[in-house]
């Protein structure tokens, strides 16, 4: 039995594939309470991203606030990855099963995300999880600059540790979606962030044997899951990778169940905004006596606990 206090969670997605499994990690969990859900251009459009969780909710069978967010990023032309995760972000199920008829809320995400981080009681610091680009938290923090100290943790899934990118030749999609925001964030000043960078999730794959098995088990959950994950398994074994990469559901891991991080390295890391070549890298400061670190970069996961934890949260929905 596990024991330890539900974490109260904000969470702030672009909806794609491996967003809807860190949601569904969420909300099923015992270790995480949801207050509010977030969402922000990014693998589609907000509006998609917003119907995209409306219907992991609808999944699930869970009453959680959901907040639109930022159409754009805070300086040029939104991106999309349609080409890795389908037309909808979530492998085209969306063609075929039944839209949700959930409404979302007036207020915008910005600001729907300082009211929840400034009105929870002071005892309680609120976790926030960030699986899109973060212009929504730069927004945020340009409403209040003094935000973080509202926030107990902030677990990003973006950037690279080795220059890696899948966006650019040298940055991750979320960071190279909207450089500005991602600067503003780095910068701002949180107590503790914990960063997820593309390279450790590259490191974790589910093996695609290991993978079906866990979709063994026949109910709605596993269903849902098996049918988004289609079209990105299609592309990902066409580009040789041993099994599916799943980012977001290993920062929610990092985020519910920080025992699973083997090691973590605090660091100086900034936002390269500005290069020809490099805008939206993660440069991080390796130089000793440099600047005192601003996150931990989480470089080693035990994926068995990982593997445990998701195969429990589709039991759970028999």
């Amino acid at each position: 039995m596990d024991y330890s206090p539900p974490i109260p969670l904000l969470i702030d997605t672009d909806a794609g594939v491996d967003d809807a499994g860190a949601l569904m990690l969420a909300l099923a969990s015992p270790r995480g309470h949801p207050l509010a859900i977030t969402t922000v251009h990014g693998n589609v459009p907000v509006r998609q991203a917003t119907q995209n969780v409306s219907l992991v909710l609808d999944v699930m069978g869970r009453e959680v606030p959901v907040y639109g967010g930022a159409s754009r990023p805070l300086l040029g032309a939104p991106l999309d990855a349609s080409d890795i995760m389908g037309p909808d972000g979530l492998g085209g199920v969306t063609a075929w099963m039944q839209p949700s008829m959930r409404q979302t809320r007036s207020s915008i995400a910005a600001v729907a995300l300082v009211q929840w981080l400034t009105h929870q009681p002071e005892p309680i610091r609120t976790h926030l999880v960030s699986l899109g680009p973060l212009t929504n938290l730069a927004l945020a923090l340009a409403l209040k600059p003094d935000l973080p100290r509202y926030v107990a943790r902030l677990v990003i899934m973006g950037g690279t540790s080795e220059a890696r990118g899948n966006a650019s030749a040298v940055a991750e999609f979320n960071f190279f979606a909207d450089p500005e925001a991602a600067a503003r964030v780095l910068g701002a000043g949180f107590k503790e962030v914990w960063l997820l960078p593309w390279e450790t999730s590259l490191r974790y794959p589910i093996a695609w044997a290991e993978f079906d098995a866990l979709l063994q088990c026949k109910n709605p959950r596993t269903q849902f899951l098996r049918n988004i994950t289609g079209y990105l398994r299609e592309r990902l074994q066409r580009l040789g990778l041993p099994g599916i990469v799943l980012p977001d559901f290993l920062a929610m891991l990092v985020a519910l169940y920080p025992e699973c991080v083997q090691e973590s390295i605090p660091v100086h890391a900034s936002v390269e905004t500005e290069g020809r070549l490099g805008r939206g890298l993660l440069a991080i400061s390796w130089l000793p006596g440099g600047s005192d670190p601003n996150l931990y970069l989480v470089t080693r996961l035990d994926l068995q606990m990982g593997l445990e934890v998701l195969r429990d949260l589709l039991i759970g929905g028999n």
